[in-house]
């Protein structure tokens, strides 16, 4: 079978293909929603792969093929995903792994085994999320960085406009991103600006956690991954990451504790495909 010949026919599964960064978000979705009959999840590997993935797909014509990526440390598009040009869908909270950080569901779910209390779930959640402030203000520091230093960034020339090195230096050194590098990097390598940047970015984590919002805002995956631990005791091989997501998903959606994101995605992706909300 031809790669194209694959792709359709995995194009064909369903009503809505949504292509994931990985085998939780697929397990944790496909439990919360119920085992949705009209969507049919991809896994892209990584939240990079995503979206070329989504636009290759309907430029060919496959107008039921989304992709979902977590937020990581950009800006949920969550405000316009109802919009006709929306095809990729950015999470409100962190990542998929912020959703499954609910003491209750936790508490409730099947594969929790080793008898602890919600509160005592709760306070571990708790003493996790405290690890964190000056490690997250470094990674959104340097996500920061990153940003501000590679924004506008040129483009490939194409081969017609590029002849000769006079032209690579010209088409380089007058490029907005180039022109505006020096100041850039000066801001950036002042004396005492990264110190000032973390302390602030601490500061506002700090607020975070002391508000209670932290589980929207802060690395889920470095919280689950332990608390699942502190709670599941695996006695068998597998995946366990997947199916302690898969366990928590299933709870929520019989307990009618979906999140409300989660419920406002797939009532979006369905209207998308002409399906009642």
């Amino acid at each position: 079978m031809t790669a194209v010949a694959h792709l359709s026919a995995l194009y064909s599964a369903a009503k809505i293909i949504l292509w994931v960064e990985d085998a939780v978000t697929r397990d944790y979705l496909t439990k919360i929603w119920g085992d949705p009959p009209e969507i049919a999840f991809l896994i892209a590997g990584n939240s990079d792969a995503v979206a070329p993935t989504v636009v290759t797909a309907r430029q060919a014509g496959n107008s039921h093929v989304f992709g979902l990526i977590d937020r990581d440390f950009r800006t949920t598009n969550s405000a316009n995903w109802n919009a006709p040009a929306t095809h990729i869908f950015r999470l409100p909270r962190h990542e998929i792994e912020n959703y499954l950080l609910d003491a209750p569901a936790i508490h409730g779910c099947i594969l929790h085994n080793r008898a602890r209390s919600v509160a005592e779930i709760t306070t571990e959640l708790n003493r996790l999320a405290g690890e964190q402030p000056a490690w997250l203000a470094c990674r959104q520091i340097m996500s920061k960085m990153r940003t501000e230093l590679l924004s506008d960034f040129p483009a490939h020339p194409r081969l017609i406009d590029i002849t000769t090195t006079a032209q690579v230096e010209q088409y380089i050194i007058t490029s907005l991103w180039f022109t505006q590098l020096t100041g850039r990097a000066t801001t950036w390598t002042t004396t005492g600006h990264v110190l000032s940047e973390a302390q602030i970015a601490e500061a506002a984590n700090l607020t975070t956690l002391g508000n209670g919002t932290w589980a929207i805002e802060f690395s889920g995956k470095e919280i689950f991954r332990p608390l699942r631990s502190y709670v599941y005791q695996p006695r068998t091989a597998g995946d366990h990451d997947s199916d302690f997501a898969k366990a928590i998903g299933e709870w929520q959606n019989a307990n009618a504790q979906i999140p409300a994101d989660l419920i406002q995605l797939r009532s979006v992706l369905r209207v998308k495909v002409g399906l009642p909300p």
